[in-house]
């Protein structure tokens, strides 16, 4: 029993060794990491943007503005137009009208953000909150003084941005709402008491909305007498008034006469009708940034299997030792 005993100690002893040794080792590894190996940082450039932001890089692609010198429509009229140099200095990225030279086709990710900091991406990219980035491009007079700058919504410093989203180049889409929805859900969210009431009016029950009439779009009919709300390139009213002239497109012959509200029906969209609906961009999902690298190995893991292998040990070595140390202590009696 003594001998078992005594076999035991050893083991455990053999196994307390190891395993406060292994975490020593370890401990001192994890609070002093050594020095990272010295590569060669690239430098960061606008051709690897996407590296770090393939989110962005999907949603621009499929927006106007990544399709800026590969849209039809725009390729169709420019080509027509013998392909004036001017239209590239918006359609391209830092063309020189003297060269004839672009940096890069479509507008790019240095249209916005200039110049990259040295120490990105510590520091952000810069770029222009205000209408006046947007303005350079989109110069017409619907984002100008008799418009956009006399508008409500520009008196309350409210951007481009607040509507519109800065990499798709469409509208912002409200979470939960269908993607063949009209930017009529955005107005909603923030004129609340403007909409009170409007769902049970005459006009939404015919499928008017607030786009409708707030942003001028063109209502009329083609050449076969389906209706024609907004054709590609053509941007709405931005001053956000409702004028008479739009009234005007629906209830021309209620002028002056008895009222008749069911003329409203006139600009409803019938889609069992074949009529087209004008689709929003459709919107990405930001892809979820993950990493490869594996994660740190707590010290007491390696302890405790050190330890269960010294225990194992030392239950093995334990009678050469327990012989050994005998032999040793009778040769000193000797």
């Amino acid at each position: 029993m003594i001998r078992r005993l005594s076999r035991l100690l050893i083991a455990l002893t053999l196994s307390g060794f190891f395993a406060g040794a292994t975490l020593l080792v370890a401990q001192a590894q994890t609070q002093t990491p050594p020095p990272p190996t010295a590569t060669a940082v690239p430098a960061v450039t606008y051709d690897n943007c996407v590296d770090c932001h393939k989110d962005v890089q999907d949603n621009w692609q499929i927006g106007p503005h990544g399709q800026a010198m590969t849209d039809p429509v725009f390729l169709t009229e420019w080509n027509n137009q013998g392909k004036p140099g001017a239209c590239r200095i918006c359609h391209a990225t830092g063309y020189d009208p003297v060269t004839g030279l672009a940096k890069a086709e479509g507008v790019t990710c240095e249209s916005c953000h200039s110049p990259i900091p040295a120490n990105h991406p510590t520091d952000n990219m810069p770029v222009d909150k205000s209408p006046d980035l947007c303005g350079r491009c989109h110069s017409d007079a619907r984002f100008a003084t008799e418009n956009w700058q006399m508008s409500a919504h520009y008196k309350r410093d409210m951007t481009c941005s607040v509507c519109h989203d800065v990499h798709t180049a469409g509208m912002k889409q409200i979470q939960g709402t269908p993607l063949t929805a009209d930017a009529s859900d955005l107005c909603a969210n923030c004129h609340k008491d403007s909409m009170k009431n409007f769902p049970t009016s005459k006009h939404s029950a015919v499928g008017v909305t607030c786009v409708n009439c707030h942003l001028g779009f063109n209502v009329g009919t083609d050449s076969v007498g389906k209706l024609d709300f907004i054709t590609a390139h053509r941007a709405p009213d931005h001053n956000f008034t409702a004028k008479l002239e739009t009234c005007n497109k629906c209830h021309a012959d209620q002028m002056h006469s008895p009222g008749q509200a069911a003329a409203a029906a006139a600009i409803k969209i019938e889609v069992a009708g074949g009529t087209a609906t004008p689709q929003p961009t459709p919107v990405i999902t930001p892809i979820p940034h993950t990493t490869t690298e594996p994660a740190p190995v707590s010290p007491i893991g390696f302890a405790t299997v050190a330890g269960l292998l010294g225990l194992a040990g030392g239950m093995v070595l334990a009678p050469w030792l327990e012989r050994a140390y005998r032999k040793g202590k009778g040769a000193k009696n000797d």
